[in-house]
């Protein structure tokens, strides 16, 4: 027994030390692979998109991606499991802030400079200080995944986790015992990202991880004793604030600092604003005080002068002011009520699109047609228009040869999207068939392929010059050509397109 147990040590120790990581070993051999003029190895990799996740903690495209790391680096990394790795965490160097005790508290003083990062625990903070602070505060140990917002919820991969069949017909995840609470987006704590999976597989839902850890419990009410007012000069109570930055939500619908900052707002201005949550408002915008540029201004006039500081602030209204009274004077000046978005000028965030995901279809003349599902998703694009989904917007890419991005899900505020023109359809005996845009079906000679009944949707502009239309039977999307042969050809060849079979609901793209 004891020689046992130290061969089993010895073992353990052994795999220790060489760092091993073991995985899922892939058939490299399926992938063509050569090598070029200059005795480089290559690999043919194909560009579907099938994140996997590699031994050595890397995220790859696909499987191929990692035979093709392996074969350029001569190194032996295997698949841990399918889909994305789960993101390295960076310690954040809280030695650059000062720190003070006050009332048995340890508070940070940080910099209101608005630059977010996404904490281990799945939380948006304003800064690497923010983190600094909730940790001082709370006594944690919050590391920072990566630069920029969290992302409100996250898709669990479920496929790592085996399932099994019971007598009754009934699917099963069998989840490891290891606690490692995630919250869900239903507000539930699970013991694990499995438990997540397990509960989708029982109950048929769509639970997503909102964030690593135990769910956070929402407060509407503030404790403001803790935070009490002191007279200043000529009377008037004033509350003094830590400058942590701990954002919540205000009834109100402003963003403030902490829990302090909204007791400070109602003492100063007489309201009665509660906390809605913890966390920035959706619609993120921060109240400014023009009290101080009023003072020498009578009721209702508008204020004379504002101090030549420049300290740019960006307004809800998407205009960047040159400092707080400039904002004030705006606002009194034209009857708006516009609040401080954030600190420093006005950015047009702009999210660049992966139309890798799209499949396209080679018509005769050799140009490329995007295939877009006919789903209305509706985003608004960079150039202020708004498309049907981002599908048309990389077929408007792909058309005209721009990089347009994507401003955000939705339409744009001033909706400016052109419809398409409806040019006539051509049948195969070279006719034409008027087709109105209130019309929804037509029917077109099958010329013996079976397409007996052809429903008519409006594309992209992408199919304009084509026909600006597109067919769909049974479920299955084509662009329009300009015979009825060459439509039938391309119905076969994009019947592998995903969609759903027999869906009667068409939505109008544009």
């Amino acid at each position: 027994m004891k020689v046992t147990g130290a061969l089993v040590r010895a073992a353990l120790a052994l795999c220790c030390c060489l760092g091993t990581a073991f995985g899922v070993q892939l058939d490299c051999s399926q992938y063509p692979k050569g090598i070029t003029k200059d005795g480089r190895s290559w690999v043919a990799c194909p560009r579907d998109l099938k994140p996997v996740c590699g031994t050595d903690g890397n995220t790859y495209s696909n499987d191929c991606g990692i035979c093709l790391y392996n074969t350029e680096h001569g190194a032996s990394v295997e698949k841990e499991h399918d889909g994305e790795c789960d993101p390295k965490p960076v310690v954040v160097d809280c030695s650059n802030y000062r720190r003070a005790v006050v009332d048995d508290h340890v508070m940070v003083a940080c910099p209101r400079i608005m630059k977010p990062v996404c904490g281990s625990d799945s939380f948006t903070y304003d800064n690497d200080c923010g983190i600094c602070a909730y940790n001082a505060e709370h006594d944690t140990n919050v590391t920072k995944l990566h630069e920029g917002p969290c992302k409100e919820s996250v898709a669990v991969d479920c496929t790592r986790y085996r399932t099994q069949t019971t007598k009754d017909g009934k699917t099963l995840v069998s989840c490891p015992r290891d606690l490692n609470p995630v919250c869900g987006t239903d507000g539930t704590t699970y013991d694990n990202e499995c438990a997540i999976c397990a509960h989708n597989m029982e109950r048929r839902t769509h639970v997503g991880k909102r964030h690593s850890g135990q769910c956070r419990e929402k407060t509407a009410e503030l404790d403001c004793s803790k935070f009490p007012a002191r007279k200043v000069k000529g009377g008037k109570d004033l509350v003094r604030c830590p400058r942590i930055l701990r954002p919540v939500c205000g009834t109100d619908g402003f963003t403030y600092d902490n829990d302090c900052s909204i007791c400070a707002h109602n003492v100063q201005h007489g309201s009665d604003v509660k906390k809605s949550h913890d966390g920035r408002c959706k619609e993120e915008s921060t109240p400014v005080d023009c009290s101080m540029y009023l003072s020498g201004a009578k009721s209702g006039e508008a204020i004379g002068a504002c101090p030549f500081i420049l300290r740019e602030i960006c307004g809800t209204d998407g205009v960047t002011y040159s400092n707080d009274c400039a904002l004030c004077a705006h606002n009194i000046e034209r009857g708006t009520q516009v609040a401080k978005k954030h600190d420093g000028r006005c950015e047009e965030e702009v999210t660049q699109l992966n139309c890798s995901q799209y499949r396209m279809a080679t018509l005769k003349d050799g140009s490329n047609v995007m295939a877009c599902a006919m789903i209305y998703d509706p985003v608004c694009g960079s150039d202020g228009v708004t498309y049907a989904s981002e599908c048309t917007l990389c077929a408007h890419n792909l058309e005209h040869r721009t990089n347009l991005g994507k401003r955000k899900n939705g339409p744009c505020e001033e909706d400016i999207t052109r419809p398409a023109p409806i040019p006539p359809l051509c049948n195969e005996a070279g006719r034409d068939v008027a087709v109105s845009r209130n019309s929804t079906r037509s029917h077109l000679p099958s010329g013996g392929a079976g397409y007996d009944d052809v429903t008519v949707l409006f594309l992209s502009p992408l199919q304009a010059r084509h026909g600006g239309l597109s067919y769909l039977h049974h479920g299955i999307h084509a662009p329009l050509c300009l015979q009825w042969p060459d439509l039938q050809q391309q119905m076969h060849l994009l019947q592998r397109l995903p969609g759903k079979q027999g869906n009667s609901q068409h939505h109008e793209l544009v």
